[in-house]
């Protein structure tokens, strides 16, 4: 069995989905193409002449595989990017789990030796432009082997609340912790290593702050879109978007107590728009490598993907994932739960956020989603996976977290399933 390792790392910024994303006028194949365009680089395969090293693309579409996200968008986005026409691609879809799968399923060939020395994975969403569960249809029998209302993740999460007793005000609190921990970070420029700056045109009303620290603008996005809203009417401002879009540092208790429940009105509901994740617009991707595909493109390592583990439980509580998830991926490698040193555990709701980090778990708080996680910054589906991977790239580089080894990350997963992965940093 091969090593393979994560040697470059890049996404995009994370745009809060609807009429005023920062990428309502940028499309998701778009941005998948911005992600390889900037990994090639940082790997010194600009050149299509170089690029036939790359054995694959594995990259995720999920949610609504059609329209921009249709056909094959791994493939069709690396050709758009400009990328040489005999490096292959697919698409993969585990819905929130997607882009942590692509990569996975990457490693995996690459572990076994069928998968060349090289290959990018990741994966894109654009929840504004193809709203979840848009064009789906499901089987009409569907119903008589599950709940249908399990379907929609927010009923899901107020089934966890109610069946593991975890209250408004504790999914409140858990979701004002995600802002401030994901405001600190943008403050500190966390991420300016990981997020490419992008110069695009947005929506007037919601230019506000998008470049904190002054980046320059690494791409332009195409502007036959932006057009196309100025010609009905709409403002916009050119600007350089290099950060995530989603935090509100403002956020309070009392904020998000006045937020009346979304998926369910009665007495028990508990589920706000301020305690559930974000609907977003993303792509990130990494560049994996062999040893011989490392020195090669004379590019360190940064971390290794030491266990992986995926679950199915029943769809109604779809949130719990990661509480059965995280323990058979740490029985896999053999660890232990005090050898990681950090947690990355997606937050979705906060309900199943708090009953997986919290009561199942106990993980220590100071170690859990430190620069935030779905609440705050965003949960695009499909890229979700990739973000996380891509932004614990930064943590292993990052001094304040130069004791740690082992990072966990892992997620719920849509209509019952949990995946979890263990990172090693490569010393």
């Amino acid at each position: 069995m091969k090593d393979v390792f994560v040697v470059e790392a890049a996404r995009t910024p994370v745009a809060r989905a609807g009429k005023q994303s920062w990428f309502t006028n940028v499309r998701a194949d778009e941005l998948s193409a911005i992600v390889f365009k900037e990994l090639r680089k940082r790997i010194g395969l600009e050149d299509k002449a170089k690029q036939g090293i790359i054995d694959d693309v594995v990259w995720a579409a999920t949610a609504n595989a059609f329209m921009e996200q249709g056909l094959n968008q791994g493939r069709l986005a690396w050709i758009l990017s400009d990328g040489s026409y005999d490096v292959p691609g697919c698409t993969v879809d585990r819905f929130c789990a997607s882009g942590i799968n692509s990569i996975q399923f990457a490693i995996a060939n690459m572990m076994v030796g069928w998968g060349g020395d090289v290959q990018i994975a990741g994966g894109a969403q654009h929840m504004s432009h193809i709203p979840m569960g848009a064009g789906a249809d499901v089987h009409p029998d569907l119903g008589n082997y599950m709940n249908m209302a399990a379907i929609n993740m927010g009923y899901t999460a107020e089934i966890v609340a109610r069946r593991f007793n975890v209250t408004r005000e504790q999914q409140d609190e858990l979701a004002m912790g995600s802002h401030q921990k994901c405001a600190a970070a943008q403050a500190a420029n966390k991420t300016k290593d990981t997020i490419i700056p992008i110069q695009v045109k947005v929506p007037a009303k919601g230019a506000k702050n998008t470049n904190p620290h002054n980046a320059a603008a690494a791409y332009v996005a195409t502007d036959y879109l932006a057009k196309a809203a100025a010609e009905g009417g709409a403002e916009l401002a050119d600007v350089i978007v290099a950060r995530d879009q989603g935090v509100r540092p403002e956020t309070t208790m009392e904020s998000l107590a006045a937020m009346a429940p979304v998926f369910m009105q009665d007495e028990a509901a508990t589920v706000t728009a301020g305690n559930a994740s974000q609907i977003n617009d993303a792509a990130a991707g990494v560049v994996l490598a062999t040893p011989e595909g490392a020195k090669a493109l004379g590019k360190k390592p940064i971390m290794k993907m030491v266990s992986w583990a995926v679950i199915g439980l029943e769809p109604d509580i779809m949130g719990v994932g990661p509480a059965l998830a995280i323990p058979k991926a740490l029985k896999r490698a053999g660890m232990t739960k005090d050898q990681i040193g950090l947690w990355e555990v997606n937050e979705a709701f906060a309900s199943q956020a708090y009953y997986c980090c919290n009561t199942v778990l106990n993980l220590p708080k100071d170690r859990v989603n430190v620069w935030g996680s779905g609440i705050s910054i965003g949960h695009p589906l499909a890229c979700t996976g990739a973000r996380i991977a891509t932004d614990i790239t930064a943590m292993f580089r990052d001094p304040d977290f130069a004791d740690v080894e082992y990072i966990v990350e892992s997620m719920c997963i849509g209509h019952g399933h949990g995946a979890a992965v263990i990172w090693q940093r490569v010393k």
